[in-house]
């Protein structure tokens, strides 16, 4: 074994990985994050920066047909698994490792073995599917070591609300849409904004295959300049019904351990991120030492997030929810994240949990924000999820 292929194997034993979760998945998705918790493993927030693609969950057609253009923008060398159940995660784990290096050993992969993300989508309907951004906004973070008031670190990685994941569709391919379309994708036009001016106005989704986003939701939308408008939410393969997590306990803690990791994720603390989903861990345990450790982290990590001035800075104003009936979820983001907190430092578990928000209550509370906000909005709110809005992805135009 040469230098150079030592090397490449070293830089893909830790690598970064896509979860792609499935409506209905929650409690498999959690056996998956713990295990990567254990060996260290990074999540990644888009294709570009992902080096294992892990499907959890069997997807239905139209969520197969987002991860096949997930797929074809992650970066070689590269793997793709699949997990179904809980006893076989280890085992895919190791074997991705192995096969990234493999891949790594023969070297980077040309451009002619993997199909454009705008020939998938073509082969899937052409302009029918708009603009699918799966790989979607990289909020990626706040600046990594950013220091509090508080005596506090926050490892924030870089707040790069600028990259919006458009890989994949730079090859301009006009031919067989009549001028109007770029490889699948509709050509922006021009609207009037809020001011009254008219601006370009290009229709644009995000979803359903997002890092910190819920399972098979798909935002459309209108994008003038950085900001949303003309919002609409569906759901992807919905025949499951409500996603809520699977547990045993039934702990509405677990539930806010586990939107208040996406919502740090998504904001760029993974350390914080990764606190939360082992206080879930730990509080899912058999062993009531366990549980009992499991409180002492969630109460400690409420107290870090709660005092974090730069988080504060950060999400305050985003994503504001005015309505009365939304009880606890209203105001703005940073509320959202005070409130899972509260609800997962609890010395008890509640009684119940405020049932999700509609999905034409939270396109409310995008319309007007930036689109690198939306991410973090949808992250903050628990979404109901009834089957009844199901709709194929070639209908969504």
């Amino acid at each position: 074994m040469d230098l150079i292929e030592r090397v490449r194997r070293w830089a893909v034993a830790r690598p970064c990985v896509l979860v792609v979760d499935v409506p209905g998945s929650t409690a498999l998705r959690w056996t998956v994050e713990a295990e990567l918790d254990r060996r260290g493993w990074p999540l990644a927030l888009s294709p570009a920066g992902a080096d294992l693609l892990l499907v959890v969950g069997t997807p239905g057609e139209d969520l197969a047909q987002a991860v096949d253009v997930v797929w074809s923008q992650v970066p070689g060398p590269r793997h793709r698994a699949s997990i179904s159940t809980g006893d076989e995660v280890s085992s895919a784990l190791d074997a991705a490792v192995e096969a990234l290096g493999e891949a790594a050993g023969r070297g980077q992969p040309g451009d002619d073995e993997r199909p454009s993300p705008g020939d998938l989508l073509e082969q899937r309907g052409g302009g029918d599917h708009m603009a699918m951004e799966h790989g979607g906004t990289d909020a990626d973070g706040h600046g990594e070591g950013v220091p509090h008031a508080d005596g506090h670190a926050m490892d924030h990685a870089g707040m790069d609300h600028g990259a919006m994941g458009h890989g994949g569709h730079g090859e301009m391919d006009h031919s067989g849409h009549g001028g109007m379309d770029v490889a699948g994708l509709p050509m922006a036009g021009t609207t009037p904004d809020r001011d009254g001016l008219r601006l370009d106005a290009l229709q644009v989704s995000l979803g359903p295959v997002l890092a910190g986003w819920p399972p098979g939701l798909l935002l459309h939308g209108q994008l003038q300049g950085d900001v949303l408008s003309r919002v609409r939410l569906t759901w992807v393969d919905a025949d499951t019904g409500d996603e809520r997590p699977a547990s045993d306990s039934g702990d509405a803690r677990l539930l806010a351990l586990d939107h208040l990791s996406r919502s740090l994720e998504v904001a760029g603390w993974p350390t914080a991120a990764r606190d939360a989903r082992r206080a879930r861990d730990r509080l899912c345990a058999a062993d009531p030492a366990d549980v009992e450790a499991g409180h002492r982290r969630a109460a400690r990590l409420a107290r870090r997030v709660r005092r974090s001035r730069t988080l504060a800075w950060s999400l305050r104003g985003i994503g504001v929810v005015g309505d009365a009936e939304a009880g606890p979820f209203r105001g703005d983001v940073f509320d959202r994240v005070r409130w899972w907190c509260e609800l997962a430092s609890a010395p008890e578990p509640p009684a119940d949990v405020p049932p999700g928000l509609s999905l034409e209550r939270v396109a409310g509370a995008l319309d007007g924000a930036e689109l690198a906000a939306a991410r973090l909005v949808v992250a903050s709110l628990p979404l109901s999820h009834p089957a009844a809005r199901r709709m194929p992805l070639s209908a969504r135009v």
